[in-house]
């Protein structure tokens, strides 16, 4: 019930929220596969600079989540803003 909700709220988001929310997927995506990228090229080995690249995937990986959140975070506060306009 809360998930329709939810759902028909975010589709229902002014364009300059919406924006920003789909640009930070599209980021979080695109760092996210940055990151597998360099754990498939890390190889599980850990002499020859291997731990820089599992730490650097690591990073990555966790940068990503975090543009996630900043994003939706953004998202509702610019809808929040429009909306209060109305």
């Amino acid at each position: 019930m809360k998930t329709k909700k939810t759902i028909r709220r975010m589709l229902a988001m002014c364009p300059d929220a919406w924006y920003i929310f789909i640009s930070s997927v599209k980021l979080t995506a695109f760092v996210l596969l940055c990151a597998f990228t360099l754990l498939l090229g890390w190889n599980g080995s850990m002499a020859q600079g291997g731990y820089r690249l599992y730490m650097t995937a690591m990073s990555l990986y966790e940068t990503g989540q975090a543009l996630l959140l900043i994003g939706a975070l953004f998202s509702v506060l610019i809808e929040d803003a429009q909306t209060g306009r109305r």
